[in-house]
């Protein structure tokens, strides 16, 4: 039975085994994964079982006889099971069993996964721990051949970077000093990575390097329809006597051409709001990361930034409301916006990560307290305000149902950071104990 067939050949109301049996094979088979390529019931570590898993045969080595290093897994569901609406529970719980076999750490060679009731389909893509969707949840009722194609496409083809950009709408909360030391963190662990001083008004990424800012080549290769943004990359290698084998990270250098063109509503017009996206995508398989440190305001370049990105990093300050506020705004508001108009063009993303402090104390003082407080109350505003929209997992990630955890991610203060400023140095690379704390930043976002 083709997959034409399979389709049609489903009641309404299919089951979950149903679907596991008629429709899932012939899906697998269109996205290229023939019979000894797949495998259903697949057990991950000691926990329950994924419906199916798949990897491409090599030489003698099926991967349905000696069940290795998956490289796909699907979660099957049934026609009952609502998976057209990312704001149904059904979706919801889906997405998360799907996200915990991605994680699980016997899943390690896993970079796919997907979704699928036969009705709706939904790719996500895994970047070591981060798991963003890769498409819209797409419709199979009217050229599902076509689909097929495309995802297979993806599967096969993946970009290796995953592109993130740091935005807090609130300055001062230390997105320069994150990226900067993100950046370097990532490149000694020898990862290639690329950031993106998108702040066109302060320079601040290029000025922390001792760089100079660029004069109008960036927006030049932002207007064009064929930019060839290599053109404007610079490697940039940190350099110390003690240091035999210094690490380096490539940079684009902000515009002053556009922070020099005052009329926003004229360079709104001439500068699309894919422009940074589509420049960074012909660069995007030469590197790990790519890391864009936006401006605080939501106005023309930080929504660029956005659009461009697969996830979007929030750093906050525990002493300052408004970076709270803020942070709470991005998740609720501004990158939904942006999700609504990735969207429409048949794209996914951006996810938003975990808030993270910036400069905190110890977790027993008083400021802290205060911190939380005036996190309850923004948790219970978003869901007042915003259709039950629950901003909790994003300021406390590890707590769950019935376990309460109020630890944040957090970079505690450490007179280092502005120390390694003042020598136009990234912390991360000048001092240790910055960089063991970077590095721990590092692990529990990406690796």
């Amino acid at each position: 039975m083709n997959l034409d067939q399979a389709f049609q050949n489903l009641l309404p109301n299919a089951a979950e085994a149903q679907v596991m049996e008629v429709f899932a094979p012939p899906f697998l088979e269109a996205l290229g994964f023939g019979a000894s390529e797949r495998f259903s019931q697949f057990p991950i570590g000691g926990k329950p079982r994924v419906d199916y898993a798949a990897r491409k045969n090599s030489d003698d080595n099926i991967f349905s006889q000696n069940l290795k290093h998956p490289y796909l897994y699907m979660e099957v569901k049934g026609r009952v099971r609502n998976l057209g609406d990312e704001h149904h529970n059904h979706y919801r719980e889906a997405a998360r069993q799907l996200k915990g076999y991605l994680l699980d750490p016997a899943s390690e060679s896993v970079k796919w996964g997907i979704l699928v009731n036969s009705l709706h389909v939904q790719l996500f893509r895994k970047h070591g721990k981060v798991i963003h969707p890769e498409t819209p949840c797409i419709p199979l009722n009217t050229d599902i051949q076509r689909v097929a194609r495309d995802l297979k496409q993806r599967i096969e083809s993946p970009k290796r970077a995953l592109i993130v950009t740091v935005y807090n709408n609130k300055g001062g909360v230390g997105k320069t000093t994150t990226t900067l030391n993100l950046a370097t963190t990532l490149a000694l662990l020898k990862k290639r990575v690329l950031i993106v001083d998108f702040e066109p008004n302060q320079s601040d990424l290029g000025d922390s390097l001792n760089l100079q800012p660029l004069q109008g080549k960036l927006l030049n290769i932002l207007k064009s329809r064929d930019p060839d943004i290599r053109e404007i990359i610079t490697s940039h290698k940190l350099e110390h006597p003690k240091v035999q084998r210094p690490p380096s990270f490539d940079i684009i250098l902000a515009d002053e051409g556009m922070a020099n063109d005052l009329d926003e509503a004229k360079l709104s017009q001439q500068l699309k709001l894919h422009a940074l996206k589509r420049a960074l995508e012909s660069v995007q398989n030469d590197y790990d990361y790519i890391l864009i440190d936006a401006p605080p305001n939501w106005r023309l370049f930080a929504k660029k930034a956005i659009f461009a990105a697969d996830a979007v990093l929030i750093p906050a300050r525990h002493d300052n409301l408004h970076s709270l506020q803020n942070a709470g705004t991005a998740i609720t508001r501004f990158i939904p916006e942006i999700q609504k108009e990735r969207q429409q063009i048949g794209e996914s993303g951006p996810i938003a990560l975990p808030i993270f402090m910036n400069n905190t104390f110890k977790p027993t003082g008083p400021a802290i307290q205060l911190m939380h407080q005036a996190i309850d109350k923004i948790i219970q505003d978003a869901k007042a305000n915003f259709d039950g929209f629950d901003l909790k997992p994003y300021f406390y990630p590890k707590s769950s149902q019935g376990h309460e955890n109020r630890k944040m991610i957090s970079i505690p203060y450490m007179a280092y950071i502005s120390r390694a400023d003042f020598m136009h140095m990234p912390a991360a690379f000048a001092f240790k104990a910055a960089r063991e704390q970077y590095l721990n930043l590092v692990k529990e976002y990406f690796l």
